[in-house]
C-alpha cells in the first residue's frame, strides 16, 4: 500500500520536481560546482529509480538520444587503448552530465513548453545575477586600486576557476534567449529584456574573448534581420551595435590588446617551435594556440585513426610540447588542446570527430524541420564555434553547459510528439 501511495504521489508532483531540480542545477551551473554535481546525481537518481521511461528505437527522439549519448561512450570505448586507466575513468567520471542529461531529457515527457520556459527564466535571472555580483566585485577592487583591468577579464569573475571564456558562453546564452523572448513582451517585460541584453552585452565586452564578441555582433546582426522589419530601424540597430563594437574595442584596455594581438603577424609574436623559444615572454592567446595545435597535430599524424585513448590526451600533449621544446606549455604548464575538435580527435581518433560533428550537423541540418524556434540552432551554432578555441567538453562547467542546454533544448524545442 505504501509503494502505490508513494509512486502516486510521485506521478503526481514528477514534473515539479524535474523543474526545481533544473533551476537548481541553474543557478548552481554558474557558481557552485560541487552543489551542481551534487544536484546532477540527484537528477539521475530520480529519474532512474522513480520515473517512467518510454524508449522506442524507431522513433526520432530516441535516435537523437543515442547520438548525444555516443559522445560519452565512445570515450569508455576509448579505455580499451588507455595506458592510465586511473585518468582514463576520472575523465569519464567528469563528463558522466553527458551520459545522463541525454538520458533523462530523452525518456521522459517532463520538458513541456511551460516547463521549459521557466527553466530558462531562471537562467536568465541566474546570469544576471552573477553578471551584476562580478561587475560589482571588479569595481570594488577598481575604485580601491584605481586599475581598469580590475573590471575587466577574470577580474570580473568572482569565482576565478570560472574562466571568461565560459562565462561569455553563459551571457551569450542568456542574450540569445532574451531576443528570442523579445516579440512576445510587452509594456515592462520589453524593458526589462532589453536592459538584461544590455547588461550581457556589457559583461561580454568587458570579459574581452574575441570569438564570443564576433559571435555577439553575429547574434545581434541575425536578431536584427529577423525582429526588425523597419529599414529605419534596423539602420539605427546596426549603427548602434557597430558603434559598440569599435569603441568598446578603443576603450577597454584589455579588448584592444586582443585584437592588436590577433592581428599581429610579426614574428615575434609566434612561438618557434623545436627550439628553446617560448621561455621569458608572456604569450597572447593566439601564439600559444597555435603552437598547442601544431604540437597536435604531430600526434594526430600518428594516432589519426584510434586516437591516444581516453586517459592518454595530457600525458601525450605534453610529451609533444618537449619534443617540440615548447617548454613554456611541457615544464611550467599543462595546456589541453584549446580545440574541442582536436581534443577529441586526440582522444579517440576520427571515430570520436564524427561523432562530435553528428552530434552538432545532424540537429543542426533538421533544425527547421524536428525542432520549434531558433534558440536551439544558434546554440548549437555558439557551441561549434567556441569549440574551435576552447576544449570546452575537458571542464566540468563546459560539460554541464552543453549537455544540459544541448538536452534540453533537443527534446523541449523536438516538435514530434512520440
Amino acid at each position: 500500500m505504501t509503494f502505490f501511495i508513494k509512486n502516486k504521489f510521485i506521478a503526481k508532483y514528477e514534473d515539479v520536481i524535474y523543474t526545481w531540480l533544473c533551476i537548481a542545477i541553474v543557478y548552481t551551473m554558474l557558481l557552485l560546482t560541487y552543489v551542481n554535481t551534487l544536484l546532477i546525481i540527484l537528477l539521475a537518481s530520480f529519474w532512474l529509480f522513480f520515473s517512467e521511461k518510454k524508449f522506442n528505437i524507431r522513433s526520432g527522439k530516441t535516435k537523437l538520444l543515442l547520438l548525444f549519448v555516443s559522445l560519452y561512450l565512445i570515450g569508455v570505448a576509448g579505455l580499451i587503448i588507455t595506458s592510465d586507466t586511473q585518468a582514463g575513468l576520472a575523465t569519464l567520471k567528469t563528463k558522466s552530465a553527458l551520459f545522463f542529461f541525454p538520458l533523462i531529457f530523452g525518456t521522459t515527457h517532463v520538458l513541456s513548453p511551460a516547463k521549459l520556459r521557466t527553466i530558462l527564466n531562471h537562467f536568465l535571472i541566474a546570469v544576471a545575477i552573477a553578471s551584476l555580483a562580478g561587475l560589482g566585485y571588479g569595481l570594488y577592487h577598481f575604485i580601491q586600486t584605481g586599475n581598469p583591468e580590475k573590471v575587466t577579464g577574470s577580474s570580473i569573475l568572482l569565482f576565478h576557476a570560472f574562466r571568461p571564456p565560459l562565462m561569455g558562453l553563459f551571457c551569450l546564452l542568456a542574450v540569445i534567449i532574451a531576443f528570442q523572448k523579445l516579440p512576445a513582451a510587452a509594456g515592462k517585460r520589453k524593458i526589462l529584456l532589453w536592459a538584461f541584453i544590455c547588461l550581457m552585452t556589457l559583461m561580454i565586452l568587458l570579459l574581452s574573448i574575441r570569438l564570443i564578441i564576433f559571435c555577439w555582433l553575429l547574434t545581434g546582426l541575425f536578431f536584427l534581420m529577423k525582429q526588425i522589419l523597419s529599414w529605419k530601424k534596423r539602420i539605427l540597430f546596426l549603427t548602434t551595435i557597430i558603434a559598440i563594437f569599435f569603441v568598446s574595442s578603443i576603450a577597454i584596455p584589455s579588448l584592444k590588446q586582443q585584437w592588436r594581438e590577433l592581428f599581429d603577424f610579426s614574428k615575434s609574436n609566434f612561438i618557434i617551435l623545436d627550439r628553446d623559444a617560448s621561455m621569458g615572454k608572456s604569450w597572447g592567446g593566439k601564439a600559444l594556440r597555435v603552437a598547442i595545435w601544431q604540437c597536435s597535430a604531430d600526434i594526430l599524424h600518428k594516432h589519426w585513426l584510434t586516437g591516444v585513448g581516453t586517459g592518454n590526451v595530457q600525458h601525450s600533449l605534453q610529451q609533444a610540447y618537449e619534443n617540440r621544446m615548447f617548454y613554456f606549455a611541457s615544464r611550467y604548464n599543462r595546456y589541453n588542446a584549446h580545440n574541442q575538435y582536436l581534443q577529441i580527435a586526440l582522444a579517440n581518433g576520427m571515430p570520436g570527430l564524427l561523432l562530435l560533428l553528428c552530434c552538432i550537423g545532424y540537429p543542426l541540418l533538421h533544425y527547421r524541420k524536428k525542432f520549434s524556434g531558433d534558440v536551439y540552432g544558434l546554440f548549437l551554432l555558439l557551441f561549434a564555434a567556441a569549440g574551435l578555441t576552447e576544449s570546452l567538453l575537458e571542464v566540468n562547467k563546459g560539460i554541464v553547459w552543453y549537455s544540459f542546454f544541448n538536452s534540453i533544448f533537443a527534446f523541449g524545442f523536438y516538435k514530434k510528439q512520440e
